[in-house]
Parts: C-alpha cells; sequence; structure tokens
C-alpha cells in the first residue's frame, strides 16, 4: 500500500481498477486486524485508504459493497484452488469422500471466505442497490458452475446440475456452521464446559459430513 498515490485522480481505467483494488486490499487489512468485525466504516476504510469519504463512494456504493467484492474475490480464490486440490491426490477418478474432504479442506483453509459468507444475507445483502445485487448473485452462479465442473470431471457419475445443488445447499451450512464453530465472548466460554460438549462443532468435520451426505443423495 506504500506505493499508492492517493491525492492523484484517476482518470484512466487502468487507474480506476489500482484504486479499487486498493481499497480491497486495504479492507482485507482491517478484516485480519479485527477478526470478530462484521462490518467496515466507511469513514475508517477511507482514513486507513489515504482517500477521502467522498473519493471511495466513486468505486463503492457502501461499506456493505466493499466486502461483497473481497467475498467474490474469496469465491474466485476458492474455485482455483480446487482444481489443484482435488488433482493432487493422483487418482484417476475420485470418490465421494475425497469430494467432500477437498471441499471442506479448502473451504477451511479460508476463514474470511466463512466469516463474509456467514454475514452475507443478513448484512452485507441489506445496503446493495439492485444492479449490485444482480452483478453479485451472477458472479455467484458463474463461480457455483464452475466448481461444479471441477467437482464433475473427477467424479462423472455425479452430474454438472447435481453438483451444482449440492454447492447450493452446501451455502447456508456456510452461514450456519461457521459462527457455531466459532463462538465469541461468553458464548465461547460456554460452550467449553464439559457437560456442554455436545453442543460444540467443528466447521471443517460438519462441513465434510453434510456435503458427503447430500453427494449421497445426488447419486441416488
Amino acid at each position: 500500500m506504500n506505493s499508492f498515490t492517493p491525492y492523484v485522480r484517476a482518470r484512466s481505467v487502468e487507474q480506476k481498477e489500482e484504486r479499487r483494488r486498493h481499497l480491497l486490499a486495504t479492507a482485507r487489512a482491517m478484516l485480519d486486524d479485527s477478526p470478530g468485525a462484521l462490518d467496515l466504516g466507511i469513514n475508517e476504510l477511507a482514513r486507513q485508504a489515504q482517500m477521502t469519504k467522498s473519493n471511495v463512494y466513486r468505486y463503492f456504493e457502501s461499506s456493505e459493497a466493499v466486502l461483497i467484492d473481497v467475498l467474490v474475490e474469496e469465491y474466485s480464490g476458492w474455485q482455483a484452488e480446487l482444481g489443484v486440490a482435488l488433482a493432487r491426490d493422483g487418482k484417476a477418478e475420485a470418490t465421494v469422500e475425497d469430494i467432500a474432504a477437498v471441499f471442506a479442506q479448502t473451504l477451511g483453509a479460508r476463514p474470511l471466505l466463512c466469516r463474509l459468507t456467514s454475514i452475507m444475507p443478513s448484512i452485507l445483502e441489506r445496503k446493495l442497490s439492485f444492479e449490485r445485487m444482480v452483478e453479485f448473485k451472477r458472479n455467484l452462479l458463474a463461480l457455483r458452475h464452475q466448481a461444479a465442473q471441477a467437482f464433475h470431471a473427477r467424479l462423472p457419475e455425479i452430474s454438472v446440475d447435481a453438483f451444482e445443488e449440492v454447492i447450493k445447499y452446501a451455502l447456508p451450512l456456510i452461514i450456519g456452521l461457521w459462527p457455531l464453530s466459532n463462538p465469541i465472548d461468553v458464548a465461547a466460554q460456554v460452550i467449553a464446559l464439559p457437560e456442554l460438549e455436545g453442543l460444540r462443532y467443528d466447521f471443517q468435520h460438519d462441513v465434510e459430513r453434510a456435503v458427503l451426505t447430500l453427494m449421497r443423495g445426488a447419486r441416488c
């Protein structure tokens, strides 16, 4: 970020994209510094990005729109990692157990993706314009289709459409399981009590089991 020049107005497409990416990088840094935060303040984002608040609004309509773009980046990164992870075992064809394990492992390796997904319907989507929401949902559909194709390539007995259904129903799993697996403050202390062990969740383990169940159903 030190190489960024904050006071020169972006005029070219390249300069505007540089500003946008700078804001996204700044937002990521802020999220890393505050793991429990569920939102960003535009004022603080502008300050840390060395931009005025009005300039931030040239690129994003709200702080939620910034986080939505960070989330799209996270989904894109996750999708790109799937092919590598799926090919790593060297098998000619994967099993449903292999796919479920890779699904859960690659998700668990991206806590920011899971964190933002868990607040997507309740917080992030609340202040998006209709146009921005359509763009976001189209991105999600495209990424879901690409991930389904990657899974189908390793397990042809389950169709691309069926894998898309699996991923569709995995989304609410992430939304629910991530906060349950990562309780904060008093909830974390309470759930640590031995007599409440049965209420604890293990995100990666539970996602893997749930996705495996979904795939077995898709194969029927």
